[in-house]
C-alpha cells in the first residue's frame, strides 16, 4: 500500500472536531481542562525533549498496532499505518499549536490512516462506514473444529462494516467511553452507541452459527 507522508497530522482531522484534540495559538485555553500525563509528556516532546516522544512509542506500541491490525484486517497494511501514524505525530514538533489530549489525537490519526488503507484496498475511494461490504473470509466447515472462540471473534470482527468493527474494539478492547468514541471518530454519541450495538448482535449472531456448525460436524 502507498503511503503518502506529506500530508500532516491536520490534513487527517476535520476542523469541526479537532477543538477537543488540539489548541490552535490564538485559543482562549482558560476553560480547558488540565491535561493528562500523556498529553503532558507530549507537550514536552514538542517543547524538544525527544525522550518523552521514546517513552509515549513504549507506552502505546502495543495497543496502537493491535487497534490498527484488528481494524485494517492486515498485518501488513497495519505496519505501514502504524509506522506512519507516528511519522505523523512526530512531525507535529515545530506546529504552533498543542496537543489537548494525546490518546484521542494518536487513535484519531490512526483511525482515519487505517480507512485510507482499507479504501485503497478495497479501491473504493467514496466507500460507507456502514454500507461497506464485509470482507471475504473462507470458513470451511473442516476449519471450524479447530476453532476457539478467540479465533472466531476475530474472524468474525473481519466480516463486520469498518464502522461496527472500529466500534466494538474501541469500547471493548480499549474501554473508551462513547464520549471519547465520537470524538476518535468524529461522530456523535448516538451514532457510535448504534454501532457498538450492531456490532455485538453480528458477531454475536455469526458465533452463534459457526458453533451450530461445529456441533452438527
Amino acid at each position: 500500500m502507498a503511503l503518502d507522508r506529506t500530508e500532516s497530522v491536520f490534513d487527517l482531522i476535520p476542523a469541526e472536531f479537532a477543538a477537543g484534540l488540539l489548541e490552535f495559538g490564538n485559543d482562549d485555553v482558560s476553560t480547558q481542562e488540565a491535561p493528562d500525563a500523556d498529553t503532558e509528556t507530549f507537550n514536552r516532546f514538542l517543547e524538544g525533549n525527544d525522550d518523552a516522544f521514546r517513552a509515549l512509542y513504549d507506552a502505546f506500541e502495543r495497543s496502537l498496532y493491535l487497534y490498527v491490525v484488528r481494524f485494517v484486517g492486515s498485518k501488513n497494511d497495519a505496519e505501514d499505518v502504524f509506522q506512519d501514524v507516528w511519522i505523523r505525530m512526530y512531525r507535529l514538533r515545530g506546529e504552533s499549536k498543542t496537543v489537548l489530549k494525546f490518546s484521542g489525537l494518536l487513535f484519531t490519526v490512526a483511525r482515519n490512516l487505517s480507512l485510507n488503507a482499507i479504501r485503497d484496498r478495497k479501491l473504493l475511494p467514496n466507500i460507507s462506514l456502514e454500507d461497506a461490504p464485509e470482507m471475504e473470509l473462507a470458513a470451511p466447515s473442516r476449519d471450524i473444529e479447530d476453532w476457539d472462540l478467540r479465533d472466531m471473534l476475530e474472524r468474525a470482527l473481519l466480516r463486520l462494516p469498518a464502522g461496527q468493527r472500529e466500534a466494538f474494539i474501541l469500547r471493548e478492547y480499549f474501554g473508551y467511553s462513547y464520549d471519547e468514541m465520537a470524538t476518535i471518530t468524529g461522530t456523535t454519541v448516538v451514532t457510535v452507541k448504534t454501532r457498538a450495538w450492531r456490532a455485538r448482535e453480528r458477531l454475536r449472531k455469526m458465533i452463534a452459527a459457526w458453533l451450530e456448525l461445529r456441533k452438527s460436524e
